[in-house]
């Protein structure tokens, strides 16, 4: 299993209007957090600094 396939599996109790996947948010998350990111505004800043990962993660 992927970790695409295990992130997808997961419920989203988001509104049907969303405009990015769970599973992509959730990786988005997981690498930040992995480089060492602490915070959802560190996730922010992470994801505007490598805008070349967002295509792989769905975003």
């Amino acid at each position: 299993m992927t970790l695409r396939e295990a992130l997808s599996q997961i419920p989203d109790p988001r509104a049907q209007n969303r405009q990015y996947p769970l599973w992509g948010l959730l990786a988005l998350i997981l690498v930040a957090f992995l480089s060492r990111v602490d915070s959802l505004r560190g996730v922010e800043r992470f994801a505007r600094a490598n805008p070349h990962l967002l295509p792989h993660l769905g975003l």
